[in-house]
């Protein structure tokens, strides 16, 4: 079962700062990200929504210690998307082929003023 993680609001036009992540099982020990693909889409408006921004390994994710499970979703310059709500899960493909999604969530995108 996923957890939500909803990230906090972002302005557009500014920079996406970078999100950390860490991977636990049920007991609190780390879940070994060696050898594992990550996938995330974003999505606008609701889960089935247009893809806005589709990021994985080596292109938008960064795992940081795989045996400590720990990742992070890259910085991106600058946040294009319209202002609205906007979907996300993470789905983590194992080295023995397992297929897992931990985490989904949403984030606003609200409009700036200064351009």
């Amino acid at each position: 079962m996923a957890v939500t993680k909803n990230l906090k609001n972002r302005i557009k036009n500014d920079t996406f700062s970078s999100v950390e992540f860490e991977y636990l099982d049920n007991v609190g020990s780390a879940i070994d990200l060696t050898g594992a693909a990550i996938h995330i889409q974003f999505r606008y408006r609701c889960k089935t929504g247009e893809v806005v921004k589709d990021i994985s390994n080596g292109s938008g994710i960064t795992i940081t210690d795989a045996t400590s499970g720990k990742f992070e979703i890259d910085k991106f310059t600058p946040i294009t998307f319209e202002v609205d709500t906007y979907y996300y899960d993470i789905q983590t493909t194992f080295a023995n082929g397992d297929i897992k999604t931990y985490v989904n969530g949403t984030f606003k995108v609200l409009q700036d003023i200064t351009n």
